[in-house]
């Protein structure tokens, strides 16, 4: 038997973002997922609920559609300011209030390159103080 285990890391977690009206969070082992990118490309599936963060890791892959991801760590926690993103969305997940963040796991997608965000089944309870839009 032939097994392909990806090994779970205690000291950072879970890979999860948190989409709250300001913007998006990553925690440390999400952005690990991606590979800590310099910029990243951020989609939405309308019709799944899917969130795709594409990630950037070269300069020549700069694109003026991407936004800076490198350099914006805090506390564990990278955040990337965008509400024109959160309003689009939004429109697609009225069941879904931006107002407090909405915490999601997320997934790498070997086949796309993509971490995948579903929106469809949020994490219940509150988003830690890392998360909060106060900085």
């Amino acid at each position: 038997m032939e097994f392909n285990f990806r090994w779970y890391k205690p000291s950072i977690g879970t890979p999860i973002v948190s989409i709250a009206e300001y913007g998006i969070t990553f925690n440390r082992a999400a952005a690990e997922e991606m590979g800590n990118p310099l910029r990243i490309q951020i989609g939405f599936d309308e019709n799944l609920k899917i969130i795709g963060v594409k990630p950037l890791h070269e300069e020549d892959e700069e694109d003026k559609d991407s936004l800076p991801f490198a350099g914006k760590e805090r506390n564990g926690f990278t955040r990337v300011n965008n509400k024109d993103f959160i309003r689009f969305i939004a429109r697609y997940c009225p069941d879904l209030k931006f107002d407090r963040a909405v915490r999601c796991l997320s997934k790498w997608d070997e086949n796309t390159g993509l971490l995948l965000v579903d929106l469809n089944n949020p994490i219940e309870g509150q988003a830690t103080d890392g998360e909060q839009e106060s900085e």
